[in-house]
């Protein structure tokens, strides 16, 4: 096995998984969503209004890239930005009805990709691929 290609062979996993997601929202007429939104959209279907630093955090991206996001998440009208009360230089956000109705949608794309991922690989590697992949990322 070729270990001085990890960085690629991760790289290119995560090029096909995009290509994977792209193409399930494209099925399900969701051509204006990216998987970049994926994370920030989760993290919404589990609080009912979040603080866009939060979801910078949650989304594991800096805060200008979470704004472009929430901008085309409000254009598409997903989201709503709203005051926040308690910081006049910030803003809350929460998912729209629209927003509301993705949540079954997504949900059965991120269990498909599980699915994908961990087909023909038994629970005792997964963990095994999850432990060794966290080290990977510990160390940076």
């Amino acid at each position: 096995m070729e270990t001085n290609r990890i960085a690629a062979q991760i790289s290119d996993i995560r090029t096909k998984i995009n290509g994977y997601l792209l193409q399930e929202l494209q099925k399900n007429g969701l051509t204006g969503l990216a998987p970049s939104h994926g994370a920030l959209l989760n993290h919404l279907f589990h609080n009912k209004v979040v603080a866009m630093k939060d979801l910078a955090k949650a989304g594991r991206r800096d805060k200008s890239t979470v704004t472009t996001l929430v901008g085309k998440l409000i254009a598409g009208g997903y989201v709503e930005k709203l005051p926040n009360s308690d910081d006049q230089r910030s803003y809350l956000v929460r998912l729209t009805q629209k927003g509301e109705e993705l949540r079954p949608v997504f949900m059965d794309i991120s269990n498909r990709l599980l699915f994908r991922i961990w087909q023909g690989i038994d629970s005792t590697e997964q963990q095994e691929v999850v432990r060794i992949l966290k080290k990977i990322g510990d160390n940076f």
